[in-house]
């Protein structure tokens, strides 16, 4: 009896170094009180615990691929797709684009797939009460959306363009700052931002108005950091105007999560994905400013931030939730096979030949929905882990 409650203590605790570990991986510069708070979050709802699983995805993804009848064609993924990190960039023109860009890399299409159909499980359990073949037909509707436009690169979605429509850059600006004096700062008490201290600030400032200089940018004037360990740059912008100012999101440069688990992957793809990763930036994204940036010897990712993209159901109906998972299957497709990218048209060319979208539908939703228990089982564990025991 001893033996078991010693052996029950022990896997408790092994669930919660996973996951304070996994918080450590994909946030490096994250405080240790931030940390500790989000693992107290994580175990009081499950809901919090589901959308904080950095590793488990990908651990659980890799695992179950192996049993997979579907082909691992490979184009560039990015990363951990979910509906928070969709969003929309108004330079040079309205269009789809991602915040936490920086995990692109080359992998197996169907992890992102994966991770969206996560995310739009989540979303339909938290704000509709639609039956099971309901959400399965709607997760379906995803998929077929995302196979559609890889067979027709012409392809229109209304929908995506109405939401962008509504997307300002000035939204950001409301979001995190405030004028105070005629002088725009950040909402540090509002907003879940902080401060760094003066000599972070200083080494920051020095290197990123160096930086911003290359684009006829004028300085920063703010910064603040935010419960992840990321730096937000507040810059001028192009005149002294408190209305054309810009924000900049500075993170560690990490490993993507596929990377730290599948090393056969990481072997493959890692150089190739360091050495053409700007031009796939710059080609799905649209954007001049995504780059590497050495500060005290350590190496960052920075990028404008991008405003979220407003996509979402126009109704609680399930005729609704079908458009707006076709959207998100035509966004994600767009990103997979874009023109530009070689890696990309070899990946279309395969998948319109050689795989069969019925399949990958039928295994990516039975995948989503055996994920999904296996995290509400592990959360039940989870909670009972002291997080002091942690540090």
């Amino acid at each position: 009896m001893k033996f078991m409650i010693l052996l029950l203590t022990v896997l408790h605790l092994c669930y919660g170094l996973d996951e304070s570990k996994e918080l450590h991986i994909k946030y490096p510069m994250q405080e240790s009180k931030q940390s500790y708070k989000l693992l107290q979050e994580m175990q009081e709802s499950i809901q919090t615990y589901l959308h904080q699983t950095p590793l488990s995805s990908y651990a659980y993804f890799d695992k179950q691929s192996a049993k997979l009848n579907s082909q691992a064609y490979i184009t560039w993924i990015h990363g951990n797709i979910y509906l928070k990190t969709l969003a929309t960039s108004q330079d040079p023109q309205v269009r789809a684009t991602l915040n936490d860009e920086q995990y692109s890399h080359l992998g197996d299409y169907r992890y992102d797939l994966f991770t969206l159909l996560s995310d739009l499980l989540l979303k339909m359990q938290e704000d509709s009460d639609f039956s099971g073949s309901k959400e399965k037909a709607i997760l379906g509707t995803l998929v077929e959306g995302y196979f559609d436009r890889l067979k027709d690169p012409k392809m229109l979605c209304p929908c995506i363009d109405d939401a962008l429509i509504e997307a300002k850059e000035s939204d950001l600006l409301l979001q995190y700052t405030k004028l105070k004096e005629n002088k725009r700062h950040f909402k540090t008490q509002f907003e879940g931002l902080s401060k760094p201290n003066q000599k972070e600030t200083q080494k920051i400032t020095t290197e990123l108005n160096r930086y911003l200089n290359n684009f006829n940018l004028l300085a920063i004037k703010d910064i603040a950091k935010d419960n992840y360990g990321n730096y937000l740059l507040l810059s001028e912008g192009r005149s002294d105007s408190n209305y054309d100012d810009m924000i900049f999101i500075l993170s560690a440069d990490t490993l993507p999560m596929s990377y730290y688990i599948n090393e056969s992957m990481k072997k493959a793809y890692l150089s190739s994905s360091q050495t053409h990763k700007k031009e796939a930036l710059s080609s799905f994204n649209k954007t001049p400013y995504a780059s590497r940036i050495s500060i005290n010897k350590q190496t960052f990712f920075i990028n404008k931030l991008n405003p979220t993209l407003k996509l979402k159901p126009q109704s609680q109906k399930t005729r609704a939730y079908k458009k707006y998972a076709a959207a998100l299957g035509y966004m994600l497709a767009s990103f997979h096979a874009n023109s530009k990218l070689k890696k990309s048209q070899s990946f279309r060319a395969k998948v319109n030949t050689q795989v069969k979208p019925r399949l990958v539908k039928t295994e990516m939703i039975s995948m989503v929905y055996s994920y999904n228990e296996t995290l509400e089982n592990r959360w039940e564990n989870f909670s009972d882990v002291e997080v002091l025991s942690l540090k």
